[in-house]
């Protein structure tokens, strides 16, 4: 299990920027795998390409610490506490 990711979070290369619209975590919009996008100092925007096998937000795979974006790189921080598997 490893920490959801939400609006505000990091990527190695931005911030995630947008999430659902009505999954909140911490007060957070949730990220999810093929809908949320990332800022990128490499390619301006990029959205989050994969995300949980098991937990789903939305319909989409939720996003979590390690999951990678569309430029390379992967997100690096989330909720201090909770935690989404699979």
């Amino acid at each position: 299990m490893v920490c959801a990711a939400r609006i505000g979070d990091a990527t190695s290369l931005g911030v995630i920027c947008s999430g659902s619209p009505d999954v909140i975590i911490n007060g957070i919009p949730a990220a999810f795998a093929t809908g949320s996008t990332a800022t990128s100092i490499l390619v301006g925007m990029t959205i989050i390409v994969k995300g949980s096998g098991t937990v789903f937000i939305n319909g989409l795979p939720a996003a979590r610490l390690g999951d990678p974006a569309g430029d390379g790189a992967a997100i690096v921080c989330g909720s201090p506490n909770v935690l989404i598997g699979g």
